[in-house]
């Protein structure tokens, strides 16, 4: 068996990677939000394919079928009235880590900025916990050794890291491994390892770039099945259905394509339905609006269709049901068809009870994910107000005949929380910016000159509950105020004064649109800044009333 010494899989990796994230930069994360694009497919599409069998050290098992699933996929994509891929396909069965990082560095160069990229690995998959208890997995090439994959196994998030350095729109990565440890076993001996497995999270690159896909055939900790009866791995065989035989069931949106989303759709159904739910396939994407990410079909003749897709599976959607016009039209994760136009949407977790509630609209051909149309009908994960704010300060305190009062701006930023629980969902931070002027006003004291121009500056910050009910918002916000009164004259007892002040700010608003608020505040807020010049503080009360216009995104 050859051994690749450690400076020498260190280079490689580096090379495999461009220079990106080192391996000590494995993190375990969730999932990623999604985006929109809209982008047509142009330029070619490219496949590289690798299916491990062979293994030199004793400690693996050899597989069954990881190269014929690599050479069963290879064959859809690669027929030019399904896939259109140009494949390179590596499914002899062995291949060392040095050869596999160059097999990935050689088809690189082939790709061009407009073109589909595809990477494939079917073998087995390894995991390991370094010193500080942190997960790394890795794929094993014919080299590898059980013992020590950090030194002769490629790591999953230098393939992820490969993914993004590819000089393309469009990337797919396909993983067919088991990353519980022991490697993939045959569907038909599952019900005896059934206990055995512990549910995980696999841990994942930080970065996922729009555009992108990445679909594991098993979840962290689960196992990768081959099945005899069917001569593959469970997930390879139900996804080649998707892109092959089955074409007509997998597209479900009937636009005469399959997307990546749709096929791993199928393929997890139909997965999970043949292990008894013990595999979970999983996937990452930055998919939403026209999805362009295509395994088969051509774009040329595809066809506009009247619906659109609602699409989930990040983590905080995990058991979310998604009701349309009070009818249940699936759970997540998965991918769900939607008639477009304005839909009173509900979410419901596990449970029944209520999540989220409200009206949105579709668009037809439009993919949807769960996360933004909940943000949407709680009016956007971000907030920015504008408005109109007035100050009521003590008199007393301020050495003034009348009230002061001060005029002015309000800019306000809000940040939600993401959630999947009810209740945190309508919590947040909001910080409040407001900018007044208080006039000239003539003293309460003879021997002094009336009190001079003031320029108001309030800063606060604190959490926020906001509670939606038939259109309008109610807000309640503990709130910490930084107070600076700024003079432009000296001739007072003070000059200019900065000071803490503590309260609350309640406000009512009215929602026209999901992401469109106009709302009125009141803020009372106390303070024990001796204003009137003495040493000796006693505590204040001031006022703020505004109104503003918020928008949400």
């Amino acid at each position: 068996m050859a051994v690749i010494s450690a400076p020498l899989t260190l280079l490689l990796l580096s090379l495999l990677t461009c220079g990106l994230w080192p391996l000590t930069g494995l993190a375990q994360d969730g999932f990623a939000p999604l985006s929109v694009f809209q982008a047509e497919e142009s330029g070619q599409r490219r496949a590289i394919l690798v299916g491990v069998d062979r293994y030199s050290d004793p400690a693996f098992g050899s597989l069954r079928f990881a190269s014929k699933d690599a050479r069963y996929l290879a064959e859809l994509l690669a027929d030019p009235e399904l896939g259109g891929f140009q494949v390179t396909s590596y499914t002899d069965g062995s291949l060392s880590l040095q050869e596999l990082v160059a097999a990935l560095q050689q088809w690189k160069q082939t790709l061009g900025p407009q073109d589909t990229a595809l990477v494939y690995f079917s073998g087995h998959g390894m995991r390991s916990t370094d010193p500080r208890r942190r997960s790394h997995v890795f794929l094993a090439a014919t080299d590898s050794r059980r013992s020590d994959p950090l030194h002769s196994a490629l790591p999953l998030l230098a393939v992820q890291e490969f993914l993004e350095s590819l000089p393309t729109q469009r990337r797919v990565l396909i993983v067919d491994a088991c990353f519980s440890g022991e490697g993939k076993v045959l569907a038909e001996q599952v019900e005896l390892r059934a206990r055995s497995y512990e549910e995980g999270k696999l841990p994942f690159s930080q970065r996922l770039r729009e555009h992108e896909a990445q679909l594991y055939a098993t979840s962290y900790g689960r196992p990768a099945l081959e099945s005899e009866e069917l001569g593959h791995g469970l997930y390879t065989w139900h996804l080649g259905q998707a892109i092959g035989e089955r074409f007509d069931e997998a597209d479900m949106n009937g636009d005469l394509v399959v997307s990546v989303a749709e096929a791993h759709d199928f393929a997890r159904a139909h997965t999970m339905a043949a292990s008894s739910g013990l595999q979970v396939p999983m996937a990452r994407y930055r998919i939403v609006g026209l999805e362009n990410l295509l395994l088969s079909g051509q774009p040329g003749s595809r066809r506009r269709v009247a619906m659109a897709m609602v699409s989930a599976y990040s983590a905080p959607q995990q058991g979310i049901r998604m009701m349309i016009d009070g009818v249940e039209r699936g759970a997540f994760p998965a991918t769900v068809l939607v008639d477009p136009g304005a839909r009173l949407v509900e979410f419901r977790n596990l449970a029944g009870r209520l999540v989220d509630r409200g009206r949105f609209s579709f668009r037809p051909e439009q993919v949807y994910s769960v996360a933004r149309i909940r943000d949407a009908l709680n009016g956007g994960r971000h907030q920015l107000a504008l408005g109109y704010v007035r100050y009521w300060l003590p008199g007393a305190a301020y050495l003034s005949l009348e009230v002061p009062v001060a005029d002015g701006l309000r800019l306000a930023y809000t940040f939600r929380f993401p959630s999947r629980e009810p209740l945190f969902r309508r919590m947040g931070l909001m910080v409040d910016l407001d900018l007044g002027r208080l006039p000239s006003m003539a003293s309460t004291r003879a021997e002094l000159s009336p009190s001079p121009e003031t320029i108001l500056m309030v800063l606060a910050v604190g959490p926020i509950l906001r509670v939606d009910f038939f259109g309008l918002v109610l807000s309640l916000q503990p709130r910490l105020a930084l107070v600076n009164l700024w003079r432009s004259e000296v001739e007072q007892p003070y000059l200019h004064w900065t000071f803490a002040a503590v309260g609350g700010n309640f406000a009512l608003g009215f929602r026209p649109h999901n992401r469109v608020s106009v709302q009125l505040q009141y803020a009372p807020m106390l303070f024990d800044a001796p204003l009137s010049g003495g040493i000796t503080p006693r505590v204040e009360l001031m006022h703020r009333l505004g109104g503003s216009l918020e928008l949400g995104f």
